[in-house]
């Protein structure tokens, strides 16, 4: 005969309904929601913040106030790692594949923009490869010149190129950057000939200008502010709609005759598939930081501002369907 075991009722529904919790448990763990749980808690360790620049530049000093904000509101260190090389490619790829999951960002610029046109290839799409946050700051562009130039302004400098077509010579921050692009549509625009002296970066071009190597550079407000100010660089015109408030004695190129407004332009980025909850608690933290008073003061001659995370995304989707076009028609190619 077989043994009967008595089990207590109450005893077997403490068991189906632990058991039926259990399977709760795990139905839950399955949930969108519940995997990205890690995400209620962010950041909990530090965040790293990549400039595709070498240090000292705007774009690194506009990593490093982001960065201090981050600190002070998260509670985690930032560290900002400045990776340069290839046309800001370098540090955006290694943004671009790094781990989804809103330790790794990027401070990406017009470059951004205007790589997909000057390179056959891509490692990276610079749409589909990010999550955008939030838009960081603008700056536009001077034409800074060497004080002995002969030019004082935007419409003497025209006079002077066509004067002497194809002698005059520019610099700028490098081929296809939004300060080489500017001088480039100033060319179309005025018909007029200069020739484009390639340096690495903005800050050679800089110093070139000043020691009159070459008779003037194209560059953001505050890469020469402190030389035009200090009386070793002269402001012939600056790309702003209306007159820039940094330097409100220069007139804008529209107030001289060309039709000419362009910025360049910094943008917070995340690696792809990096969780809603995260992108969204880092544009909550942009947007608090630049509605503070006076946060302006803090970085002077760059406009600092925030935008949506969808803002974000048109407006770079936007200046990639304007400089595309205008690229193309130079024939600009860095392969």
């Amino acid at each position: 005969m077989e043994s009967v075991v008595s089990v207590p009722f109450a005893s077997s529904c403490r068991a189906v309904a632990t058991a039926a919790l259990a399977l709760a448990a795990l139905a839950l763990a399955g949930l969108p929601g519940r995997a990205q749980a890690p995400s209620e808690h962010y950041p909990t360790k530090p965040i790293r913040i990549i400039v595709p620049f070498a240090p000292g530049g705007s774009v690194d000093v506009v990593a490093r106030l982001i960065g201090q904000d981050f600190t002070e509101a998260f509670g985690q260190p930032v560290v900002v790692e400045t990776r340069p090389g290839g046309g800001t490619m370098i540090g955006t790829q290694a943004a671009a594949k790094a781990e989804p999951d809103g330790y790794t960002l990027l401070v990406a610029v017009s470059n951004h923009a205007t790589n997909p046109a000057l390179h056959q290839k891509m490692p990276y799409d610079a749409l589909e490869d990010f999550e955008f946050v939030s838009m960081l700051a603008r700056a536009p562009v001077v034409i800074y010149a060497n004080p002995k130039f002969a030019a004082s302004d935007l419409k003497q400098l025209i006079a002077e190129a066509k004067a002497k077509p194809g002698t005059l010579s520019f610099g700028s921050a490098g081929p296809g950057s939004m300060t080489h692009l500017v001088a480039e549509l100033l060319k179309i625009q005025a018909g007029i000939d200069m020739t484009h002296v390639v340096y690495r970066g903005g800050t050679p071009a800089m110093n070139d200008a000043i020691a009159g190597q070459i008779p003037m550079t194209f560059a953001t407000v505050l890469q020469g502010l402190a030389q035009y100010q200090g009386g070793l660089l002269r402001a012939l015109a600056v790309t702003s709609a209306e007159r820039y408030p940094w330097i409100k004695g220069v007139p804008t190129f529209r107030e001289q005759g060309v039709d000419l407004v362009a910025s360049e332009w910094y943008v917070l980025l995340a690696p792809a598939r990096t969780p809603k909850p995260i992108l969204d608690k880092l544009n909550a933290e942009i947007r608090r930081m630049m509605a503070q008073p006076n946060i302006g003061e803090r970085l002077p001659a760059i406009e600092l501002s925030s935008s949506t995370r969808e803002e974000a995304r048109e407006f770079v989707r936007g200046e990639l369907a304007r400089w595309g076009p205008v690229i193309r028609k130079l024939g600009l190619k860095q392969d």
